[in-house]
């Protein structure tokens, strides 16, 4: 058995980003197809759901700090989870949202997080983060 595994994964090469195969299939790691319907192991979207937290906190170290000064814990958490959900240039274009953050203006940050596509397309989602937002309280 390691003399196979050796051989494909020598054959395959190993591919940390998804890429397109020579047939135009969504790929990654050593030569696994990515499609709807495909099994994805408990495993391995767990080391999704770890790295894509920790894009996300990375992403939040990359607000300009005008933004994250005026932010305690609660708060953080919710942009955190807002860019886990979308990414950092979505979240950028929430401009009433950070002028009202800049201000300390809770209210103002709740309507304009409700006043947007984002919670349209995640309604009750971005209710109870808005929520979240304007107590400053998990």
């Amino acid at each position: 058995m390691d003399k196979l595994v050796e051989s494909i994964k020598s054959h395959e090469g190993y591919r940390s980003e998804v890429y397109l195969d020579s047939k135009g299939k969504p790929t990654c790691g050593w030569g696994h197809y990515l499609w709807v319907g495909s099994k994805v192991p408990l495993e391995a979207s767990e080391a999704f759901f770890k790295q894509d937290i920790a894009d996300a906190i990375s992403e939040f170290s990359r607000l300009p700090l005008r933004f994250r000064s005026h932010l305690n814990e609660a708060r953080r958490r919710v942009i955190v989870e807002m860019l886990f959900n979308m990414n950092l240039q979505k979240l950028l274009k929430f401009v009433d949202f950070w002028a009202a953050v800049e201000l300390e203006d809770w209210k103002g940050a709740r309507a304009a997080l409700l006043d947007s596509l984002w919670a349209r397309q995640v309604k009750g989602r971005a209710i109870e983060l808005a929520d979240r937002f304007l107590n400053g309280v998990d």
